[in-house]
């Protein structure tokens, strides 16, 4: 069915919602590439609830649209919202954020923190290459598809990444299978790759690494191939960051990392200043990974103990708080599930960052326990907003901050401050 409507507001996922009416049915249909405001035509397929729209025309376009910055955007599932003015995006995260907020915080106000930049920020991405039929394609997986998009230039990367991204097709020619590439920067911020490859990999594949890191084109890759437990390693492929204290934040090879560095500093701070206000002794950060939150924590509250289930990360961490002087017995780092681990007793102060997956299990526990101060970081307001709506019934929010971690992009990164409500209603304070 064609269609002309106007988009009222833009959906989490990313996509612009316009209501029309069908057989006497108000319906709303999800047309992506939109902003609100625009006046467009689209074909919907009326069949799914919601409905699905493809963007035919914008007949009248809205006063948030802007030119993209890139001209594969329409078809790279990697910056959905590069459509949008920067003023847009912040606002539609800071809407959407509150809007999946438990009923009774919906008028609790909302900080945004914006990007410095718009473009050239990214410092970890991850690509898909594909090698078939003597064709081989390296690209961001095309928007609500598995396939690559093979671009010229990619906006957004951190201009040594940019290079090295332009440098996989040539790697691996001649291999046959597909593979992740995750790219971040590693030792004097020279490009490093972790792959996983299904298929066969070209014998000359490694000696192309090899070359490259000689060349100082690479600082090093991993790669794991098919059912290896092991993988094989070239150069140094140890991935790191500047962390919110300006000195080098070291990660564990394939882990989690934020791609922002300036916004990611930001938010540290942020959450070392809420931490420094409660005056806290006991900490327990869940979700640690390598250390980005306790390199700032270790020095807010006098007892710090990370909980993160993988053990490079854990590594990781001990080796960035050692390098600042940080250690047991005032900071520890447990290897353990962040699900099940039991804090101490006497802990005032829980910080998790989870992943999109969101905290139910440990916002079930939080709920029933005598923990004074939970401060959530997320990066996703619909898992956020379920797993505040655990803890409402036994916190208050004391503050809601968005930061734009991930500019041209429907994702948004939050930092929620809560305190325990007293049996008669006040606060922990």
């Amino acid at each position: 069915m064609h269609l002309t409507a106007t988009i009222g507001s833009l959906a989490p996922g990313g996509d612009g919602v316009a209501h029309v009416e069908v057989d006497g049915e108000r319906r709303a249909v999800f047309v992506p590439q939109t902003a609100p405001g625009d006046v467009v035509r689209a074909e919907a397929d009326l069949t799914r609830r919601p409905a699905r729209g493809r963007l035919l025309e914008v007949v009248t376009p809205s006063p948030d649209r802007v030119t993209p910055a890139c001209p594969w955007s329409t078809r790279c599932g990697g910056c959905d919202w590069m459509h949008l003015s920067a003023e847009a995006q912040a606002r539609a995260h800071a809407e959407q954020v509150r809007a999946a907020l438990p009923e009774r915080w919906r008028e609790l106000a909302v900080q945004v923190h914006r990007a410095p930049e718009a473009l050239a920020h990214r410092a970890r991405s991850r690509l898909h290459v594909r090698c078939e039929r003597g064709r081989l394609s390296v690209g961001m997986h095309e928007a609500r598809t598995h396939d690559p998009v093979e671009v010229d230039v990619c906006a957004v990367l951190d201009p040594a990444l940019e290079r090295a991204r332009r440098r996989l097709a040539s790697l691996f020619e001649g291999s046959r299978g597909r593979g992740d590439v995750q790219l971040a920067l590693g030792v004097d911020r020279l490009p490093v790759l972790e792959v996983r490859w299904t298929g066969d990999l070209a014998a000359a594949c490694f000696a192309r690494l090899e070359q490259a890191v000689t060349a100082r084109e690479l600082a090093g890759a991993r790669v794991l191939l098919g059912d290896a437990s092991r993988p094989a390693t070239v150069g140094d492929p140890t991935p790191w960051t500047t962390g919110a204290d300006d000195r080098p934040l070291r990660l564990a090879p394939g882990g989690f990392g934020q791609a922002n560095e300036r916004v990611n500093a930001a938010l540290v701070q942020h959450v070392g200043a809420l931490a420094r206000e409660l005056g806290v002794d006991k900490a327990v950060e869940l979700y640690a990974g390598a250390g980005n939150l306790a390199v700032v924590l270790a020095g807010a509250v006098r007892e710090l103990v990370l909980v993160e289930a993988n053990r490079e990360s854990c590594e990781a961490a001990r080796a960035n708080l050692a390098a600042r002087g940080a250690g047991s017995p005032s900071v520890r780092v447990v290897e353990a599930d962040a699900e099940a681990y039991a804090w101490p007793g006497a802990t005032k102060l829980v910080v998790l960052d989870p992943p999109r997956a969101g905290a139910r299990a440990v916002a079930e526990r939080l709920a029933a326990s005598r923990v004074a101060h939970v401060v959530y970081v997320s990066c996703d307001p619909q898992t956020l907003g379920r797993d505040l709506g655990i803890l409402a019934g036994s916190y208050e929010a004391r503050s809601l901050v968005t930061f734009e971690m991930f500019p041209q992009t429907s994702h948004v990164e939050t930092v929620v401050a809560l305190e325990r409500r007293r049996a008669g209603g006040g606060s922990a304070r």
